[in-house]
């Protein structure tokens, strides 16, 4: 399928997700960031999303690749990079009552037009989550790593 500029979807959208004021809890948009410094071609959106997901049902739900990038309690060392899949956020069990999560809205999304055809999350496992705006070394050492992942990855969807 060729995305082009009549079309109203998305080939991949990049979230950034997370909360700048909590330490390694901004690590989504950190990593946003430092990708917004690089060139992409229009086929190619980023949106810093922060804690508020469900705002973005509507992009979300017109673009084919969704890659997520967040903060993600697993009980590894601090900094260890997790990647999911959309099997995953499907199978996930929702705990937020009005479902405004990521797994949520990825199923609102999927109902309403059966778009994204994938999800990639990459998640960070945090060392600090108090009140802070600069995240730990491990985090930006991880960080780092993820710009050079995802860079890979939007190249590989784009072909």
């Amino acid at each position: 399928m060729n995305i082009g500029q009549d079309d109203p979807r998305l080939q991949i959208l990049i979230l950034g997700l997370g909360n700048l004021l909590m330490t390694d809890d901004g690590i989504g948009i950190f990593v946003l960031e430092e990708l917004q410094k690089l060139e992409w071609p229009p086929e190619v959106q980023l949106l810093e999303v922060g804690t508020s997901v469900f705002y973005y049902l509507e992009e979300i739900s017109r673009s084919r690749h969704v890659i997520a990038i967040d903060a993600i309690r697993a009980g590894d060392s601090p900094g260890s990079v997790y990647c999911l899949g959309i099997d995953d956020v499907l199978d996930h069990k929702e705990q937020d009552l009005h479902d405004m999560s990521l797994p949520g809205v990825i199923r609102q999304a999927k109902n309403i037009t059966g778009l994204p055809e994938t999800l990639t999350i990459y998640g960070v496992e945090p060392a600090d989550i108090d009140l802070g705006v600069t995240p730990t070394s491990a985090l930006q050492q991880a960080g780092k790593r993820l710009v050079a992942l995802i860079t890979a990855e939007i190249q590989r969807l784009l072909g």
